[in-house]
């Protein structure tokens, strides 16, 4: 039998793996991880961490993903 749950109960669990909120530029598996994510280069990347800081929302807005 299936059971229905709420949408938030599921975000909300810990199963699986999120990516953190903030990209961390020094670590290269995370900015290469970000970079192939967002279809930019790294240096594009890193150009806009620096503009806009390591938020992962802001970094979206900045280059309109």
């Amino acid at each position: 039998m299936i059971s229905l749950v709420p949408v938030a109960a599921v975000l909300a669990s810990e199963r699986g793996v999120r990516p953190a909120p903030v990209i961390d530029s020094s670590d290269a598996s995370q900015r290469d991880y970000w970079a192939y994510r967002l279809s930019v280069s790294p240096t594009e990347l890193n150009a806009a961490i620096e503009k806009v800081g390591s938020s992962v929302a802001a970094v979206r807005r900045h280059l309109g993903k």
